[in-house]
């Protein structure tokens, strides 16, 4: 491999340039500017030739992403974890039923998650539905939990109260959850019908999309 230095521009800084035998294979959607201590990783993996494909280098952008803790693995640990703690199953199959919400959640976008880390490497293809920064989903997401927050404190409260509950489960969940989740995902069914971008510059965008949602 050989490689030769260039000037970038007139403050001095330079670029290096080399040849490989093997296709480099960038999937990410644009320019990243790397500086010490700072900026985003990447990881080099090859990838073998194939019967229709020559030997790639795959860069793959934040490869330690949704890795081991996107796995219904770490949510089975948690939920023994919390019913030991607890002494309950009950509150260990909660632990591990609200875990893998979100990874199925997760696994519902572009991305994916290794769903059986240890016993699978590479994370599991995601269904491509939605974007981890959509609003429309979000919300639902965050509105689904507080419907069920709502009408578990009905239920508990109303034994100490003497009470019967406040709210009948069928016409509470169908028009507290049911219907604005049909409506919504009507809607956003509708806004998707837009041209949509590789599968690979969607990947990106919604690990793009999560980091800036944890720094905020």
């Amino acid at each position: 491999m050989n490689a030769a230095l260039a000037p970038l521009d007139e403050s001095g800084q330079c670029v290096a340039r080399a040849k490989t035998a093997a296709k480099i294979d960038y999937t990410y959607d644009g320019e990243m500017t790397a500086d010490i201590f700072n900026g985003p990783s990447f990881a080099f993996v090859p990838v073998a030739a194939g019967s229709s494909r020559p030997a790639t280098v795959e860069v793959q952008f934040l490869p330690w992403h949704r890795v081991w803790s996107h796995s219904f693995t770490l949510a089975a640990l948690l939920g023994l974890i919390t019913g030991m703690l607890f002494g309950s199953i009950q509150a260990g199959l909660v632990a591990f039923f609200g875990m893998s919400a979100h990874i199925v959640e997760d696994q519902l976008g572009y991305l994916g998650s290794n769903l059986f880390w240890p016993i699978t490497k590479e994370r599991s293809a995601g269904a491509r539905l939605l974007h981890s920064g959509d609003a429309i989903p979000n919300f639902l997401a965050v509105w689904t939990a507080l419907v069920l927050i709502l009408f578990n404190l009905d239920r508990f409260s109303a034994p100490v109260q003497n009470r019967d509950p406040l709210l009948t489960p069928l016409v509470y969940f169908s028009t507290m959850l049911i219907l604005p989740a049909l409506i919504l995902i009507g809607v956003y069914a509708w806004e998707r019908r837009k041209p949509q971008v590789p599968r690979a510059a969607a990947q990106q965008a919604d690990i793009v999309a999560e980091l800036k949602e944890t720094e905020v």
